[in-house]
């Protein structure tokens, strides 16, 4: 019964030896590992240490050549025959002179010498010294009148101030003598900075509202110059500077050379105090002593009288200038019914301008009154922004200003 059984279920796998086959085939599996490391080693060395070398594609260049141009019709200049030359006796012309003078002949009961003077509206141009006489006379004087050649006649050579806003010069105006308000041209108000002075940020909007004031009620283009260093050489092309801080701050030794040059040069400039209800602020003493630091001794802050043409260039302010943020108000919160009446002030009123005077030429205004507050705002500003364009125009039309000092070579009138 067993060797059925061991006869049925027998397979032909049954008579091999296990143990026999691995006896006989370890050597060639340990064989076979050890050449598998050698060459996946081989592989690793080959991909580590012989890399492809990439070659850089050469870039795409152009070569431009410049070919003389071909002449259409290369063959007619070949064909030409060419003129024949003939020559010719010069000889002598004669020209009409140009300008024809017409003496008097003196009469015997004249006297001998008589002085004749002819005017002329033309140019003469004596290339050789010359002596013109007339039969019967003895002294002859001839005289001319002529403009001077620095002078430009801005009709004759037909342009507008506006056509010369180039970047040269940083403003230009015409005031009509008989009206003061009839005045033209273009000015570029710069907003000054220092190594440490900066305008405040809530304060930055003011220059750029006077700007648009001057473009409101005048025809002087105003544009605002950004960014200006009180050390670069452009400062002594601006007409007028306005400077206003509302922190304490010092001029480097460079910047109170620089500034007290372009005041006693002709330079305008407006110190706006930024915290004006601050009695005593560090922001005033720093504004005051950078002007002291340009000028030296110079620097005397007077009252700055209601006569002077300050408050009459172009509005009239007879009463001095209009108030600005120098007067703080408050409401007490605890009475509302009763807030109407009970205003006070946190400061006093400031009832004038100071100014530096250079040589009888006011140069530098101060005002402790915060104009820029005023400025920037959007209603209730009207005289705080006649009161600067007062100041933009008194600084473009003053004398010995830069802005006159570049006009004296241009004028309207034939």
């Amino acid at each position: 019964m067993s060797k059925s059984k061991t006869h049925r279920f027998f397979r032909i796998s049954d008579s091999i030896d296990i143990k026999k086959l691995e006896h006989e085939t370890s050597r060639y599996l340990f064989m076979g590992f050890i050449i598998a490391v050698i060459l996946h080693g081989m592989a690793g060395m080959y991909s580590v240490y012989m890399k492809p070398v990439k070659r850089a594609i050469k870039p795409v260049t152009m070569e431009l050549i410049a070919r003389r141009p071909r002449l259409t019709n290369p063959f007619v200049l070949r064909n030409r025959v060419p003129a024949k030359k003939s020559y010719l006796r010069k000889g002598l012309r004669y020209r009409k002179p140009v300008m024809d003078i017409q003496v008097k002949l003196p009469s015997p009961l004249d006297s001998l010498k008589q002085e004749i003077t002819v005017k002329h509206d033309f140019d003469i141009e004596i290339l050789s010294p010359a002596t013109i006489t007339f039969p019967g006379l003895t002294d002859i004087t001839l005289s001319g009148e002529r403009k001077p050649e620095k002078y430009i006649s801005m009709r004759e050579e037909m342009i507008a101030l506006r056509d010369l806003d180039n970047g040269k010069y940083k403003a230009m105006v015409f005031q009509d003598t008989g009206n003061k308000q009839h005045i033209s041209g273009f000015v570029y108000i710069p907003t000054v900075w220092g190594a440490e002075l900066e305008p405040p940020d809530n304060l930055k909007r003011s220059v750029l509202n006077l700007a648009e004031a001057v473009n409101r009620f005048t025809n002087i283009d105003a544009k605002v110059n950004p960014h200006l260093m009180l050390d670069s050489s452009k400062l002594f092309t601006m007409p007028f500077l306005y400077v206003t801080t509302d922190r304490a701050f010092e001029l480097t030794k460079i910047e109170a050379e620089n500034l007290g040059e372009y005041l006693r040069n002709g330079g305008f400039a407006v110190l706006d105090n930024g915290i004006p209800e601050a009695e005593y602020s560090q922001a005033e003493a720093s504004l005051r002593s950078m002007i002291k630091d340009a000028l030296g001794k110079d620097a005397r802050f007077e009252p700055i009288p209601n006569s002077h043409p300050l408050y009459h260039c172009f509005f009239d302010f007879d009463d001095g200038p209009p108030q600005g943020n120098e007067v703080q108000l408050f409401l007490p919160a605890t009475d509302h019914l009763m807030a109407a009446m009970t205003y006070s002030s946190l400061s006093k009123p400031v009832y004038y301008l100071e100014g530096v005077w250079i040589n009888n030429r006011l140069a530098v205004i101060y005002s402790d009154k915060g104009y820029a507050h005023k400025w920037k705002e959007l209603v209730n500003n009207i005289p705080q922004l006649k009161m600067g364009v007062n100041m933009v125009v008194f600084a473009l039309t003053q004398e010995g200003g830069i802005t006159r000092r570049n006009m004296k070579g241009f004028t309207q009138v034939q």
